[in-house]
């Protein structure tokens, strides 16, 4: 019996998890024109992160926290990893509570492809963010993005 109880909570986690991973899309070459487009006159975030980054986990909590309590949050997560790194990534997306939402991964070996899809003036550091304003003029962030800079993008951006 004990045997069964082992084996169905394994199933009953991998189902769980593989139902998240379907909310994480792969990311290429043409991907952030799309997710642009998806924008169109309205303001939004852009996250840019990896699974060992550190300082990219103090943000994604914060980021968590603001999508908890606005689920309306506009914000796209974009990890900088391999598309074959997914499950690690699935783990720190919902240690953030951020497990609900789409997010991309890199799906290109050709990163530097990637990153210039995005800015072609960035050059890789992370955590990395992307304010956006309805007419899609945008501010780049490197570093820890905080509760407060959100705020001034934003009432900035009305």
């Amino acid at each position: 019996m004990r045997i069964r109880s082992i084996l169905l909570a394994s199933v009953l986690t991998l189902l769980s998890t593989q139902s998240f991973a379907d909310n994480i899309q792969s990311f290429g070459t043409s991907t952030f024109a799309e997710l642009k487009a998806g924008f169109a006159d309205k303001p939004f975030v852009v996250s840019l992160w990896s699974v060992d980054c550190l300082p990219c986990r103090v943000e994604l909590e914060m980021l968590g926290e603001l999508k908890k309590e606005d689920p309306s949050f506009p914000l796209l997560l974009i990890s900088t990893d391999s598309i074959e790194n997914r499950e690690e990534a699935v783990y720190i997306l919902e240690e953030y509570e951020l497990d609900g939402i789409e997010s991309w991964m890199f799906a290109d070996s050709f990163i530097e492809r990637l990153r210039f899809s995005i800015d072609p003036a960035w050059h890789g550091e992370l955590p990395r963010s992307y304010f956006y304003a309805a007419d899609h003029s945008f501010t780049a962030h490197s570093g820890i993005l905080t509760r407060e800079k959100l705020m001034e993008f934003f009432s900035s951006a009305q």
